[in-house]
């Protein structure tokens, strides 16, 4: 883990990892979008729309890429006309699939703690 150094102090920070989910916008109905995630015990979600359709994006994580669960945060909703929504995502999960409730294309990314 990286740190700083303060005269006597040194600072550590939390490691961290980052994913495009998509590239770029994408429209994420039907089957989604998937991605294994690192050992991570938690992960911020952010998602951004330049259209001027909303959408709300379902969350399903998986601990082992078999079984899906959709958590309490889910679903994430995004107002329209380039509106953006961040979610932090308190769960260590193997795996995490997004999908849309509409065709509107979705920017998506995920920044893990690991």
């Amino acid at each position: 883990m990286a740190g700083e150094t303060y005269g006597d102090y040194t600072l550590n920070k939390r490691a961290g990892g980052e994913s495009g989910l998509t590239d770029g916008e994408e429209d994420i109905s039907g089957d989604g979008v998937e991605s294994p995630l690192a050992d991570a015990t938690a992960f911020t979600l952010y998602l951004g729309v330049d259209t001027a359709t909303a959408i709300d994006v379902s969350v399903f994580l998986s601990p082992d890429g078999d079984w899906w669960y959709e958590p309490d945060e889910s679903p994430v909703s995004v107002a329209s006309d380039d509106a953006s929504a961040v979610e932090h995502i308190p769960y260590n999960a193997a795996a995490v699939r997004l999908v849309g409730n509409n065709t509107t294309p979705v920017r998506a990314q995920i920044r893990e703690v690991v």
